[in-house]
């Protein structure tokens, strides 16, 4: 009999232990809850998830959304995890301006670092697409031509 109880004991005991979520589910979850937050211009929300470094740019990139861009959709299409302290998050934003119905859509690269235990966002680039989701940088035009439609912020972190 105690051998029976000692067995249920040890079956139940491993349905309540919690595993902490992997580096992987960590960034997954990051990635989701900032590019929702953006999507619906909690951009206070947003920018817990954005590098120190990176604020102040990410505020200024976003700062016409949800004012005079109207985010549709913002789809993750893939997840790149290049080593334990980077990584690649790649959307697909539909947008539209507010006086323009017409959807655009828009592909990013979101570079991310992990920093202690928490994954902040670093840099974001537009890969292809429509042209307009974030405003343009004066560093643009000191950029060689086949780099200014991929130029739109970036912190360099170490």
């Amino acid at each position: 009999m105690r051998r029976v109880l000692a067995v249920a004991l040890a079956i139940a005991a491993q349905g309540c232990i919690a595993l902490p979520p992997t580096s992987a589910e960590r960034l997954n979850q990051a990635a989701f809850e900032l590019n929702s937050a953006t999507r619906f211009g909690r951009m206070d929300v947003a920018s817990d998830s954005v590098a120190t470094e990176a604020r102040a740019d990410f505020g200024k990139r976003h700062r016409r959304w949800g004012r005079d861009i109207r985010i549709v959709d913002i789809e993750v299409e893939g997840v790149d995890m290049s080593s334990t302290e980077t990584a690649q998050v790649d959307l697909m934003v539909n947008w539209h301006r507010i006086d323009d119905p017409t959807i655009q859509s828009t592909s990013v690269a979101q570079r991310w670092v992990q920093s202690i235990s928490d994954w902040r966002l670093a840099e974001e680039t537009i890969v292809s697409g429509s042209k307009g989701l974030f405003p343009t940088k004066s560093k643009e035009k000191d950029a060689p031509a086949a780099k200014r439609s991929e130029l739109v912020g970036s912190v360099d972190l170490p």
